[in-house]
Formats: C-alpha cells, structure tokens, sequence
C-alpha cells in the first residue's frame, strides 16, 4: 500500500533532476544534467513549482520585454513554472489545481503526480504523456531546502 504524503511535503525543496523515461524506456535529463528549481508546498494547501535549465542566456537588451523572437523562443523553453491549490486524492497521489502557469494550456487543470519520500529527497512522477509520438514519464527530484 502507498504511503501517505501529504504532511510530509509541507515546505521548500530544491531541485536535483528532472528526467523522463522517452519511448525506450531510456532515461533523458529535460534541462541537462544541472537544472535549479524550487518547489514549495504550504500548509494551506498552496504550492509553487520553479524549474529552470542552468545557465540560460541573458538577452541582449535590459528591457523585461526587449528580448528579441529566438531569446524569448529560449527563455520559454528553458524555464517551466506553475502554481495552485493541491491535495491527496489517495495516498502518495497529489493533486496539483493549476490556477497560474508559464504553460497557458495548464491554467485551469489538474495536474497529477505520485509522490514517494526516501530521507531528505521527494521524487513526483507524471502518469505517462504523449509528446513527439511517444508516451514518456517524467521523475522529478527534489531534496528539502
């Protein structure tokens, strides 16, 4: 049987990996071997999820909205973050209510991920996803902040 989670995820947590098993089964760093994030979950039942790949380049004007067509292109596909409510439908499966998201499509859905705590690390998985024709799981670490 599956391990209750929610009491034990309530506060902050850094990033250590963000893989995903593709189509053979074979293990892919989605922002290479260093991402940085942060993931916070509140005792309210509020939780805050930043993710990003290391050393994402600076655009070259100092304007939040002077970045040219291919740096914006970058920061997008470099950066992932969202926000909302969150729950326990059954233990060890969380229920994140997306109410903001750099992802507009996620906005107004429920995201599900399988929590499992092992010492100081947090791992949420994805039910599998279909992207570029495959399904694919994504395993995301964390180790409390």
């Amino acid at each position: 049987m599956k391990e209750s989670v929610k009491e034990k995820i309530i506060g902050t947590w850094k990033l250590i990996s963000w893989k995903y098993l593709d189509g053979d089964n074979e293990p892919v760093d989605f922002f290479g071997e260093n991402p940085v994030g942060i993931l916070t979950y509140d005792a309210s039942g509020y939780m805050n999820a930043q993710l990003m790949k290391s050393g994402r380049g600076n655009f070259v004007s100092e304007s939040l909205t002077g970045g040219t067509a291919e740096e914006i292109k970058d920061a997008y596909l470099s950066y992932a973050a969202y926000w909302g409510k969150y729950y326990e439908r059954t233990p060890g499966e969380l229920i994140h209510e997306v109410e903001g998201s750099l992802f507009p499509n996620w906005v107004g859905h429920d995201e599900i991920r399988y929590g499992k705590i092992e010492g100081e690390y947090l791992t949420l998985s994805t039910p599998p996803i279909h992207a570029q024709g495959k399904k694919i799981l994504f395993n995301v670490t964390w180790k409390r902040a």
